[in-house]
């Protein structure tokens, strides 16, 4: 057996891996500005939908897109900044998700398709 055989077969498996898909973030963008971006498009939806609606008259948006830690929308109790939230919105990739007091509400059905399609690249109210 020739001497540089292991070291071919290394080479060869590090050429062959460095073809495989990335199942990260694209190339200069890390998880964490996907979401960021994922929940900008969100609140921009948001706001030009939910804050014109009867059914949200109750409540404002209050974007945390901090690129440091987990970027969040708040929906709170509108004129209330102190409050606690009634829904948090976290992102990542193409996708969101909600949690809090109004998933179990009856709007509950409506933000979760919004926010899915906004999420998504989708527009609309």
């Amino acid at each position: 057996m020739n001497k540089n055989s292991p070291m071919l077969v290394l080479l060869s498996g590090l050429a062959l891996s460095a073809c495989a898909p990335s199942s990260g973030p694209p190339a200069g963008m890390s998880g964490n500005a996907i979401a960021v971006s994922t929940l900008q498009r969100v609140n921009a939806q948001a706001h030009a939908c939910w804050l014109k609606d009867r059914d949200f008259a109750a409540y404002g948006i209050v974007p945390e897109l901090d690129t440091t830690s987990t970027p969040r929308l708040l929906i709170i109790p509108r004129g209330k900044p102190q409050s606690l939230p009634q829904a948090v919105i976290v992102a990542s990739a193409g996708s969101a998700q909600f949690y809090g007091p109004l998933s179990t509400s009856p709007l509950a059905g409506r933000i979760d398709s919004d926010i899915s399609r906004w999420a998504s690249g989708g527009t609309g109210c």
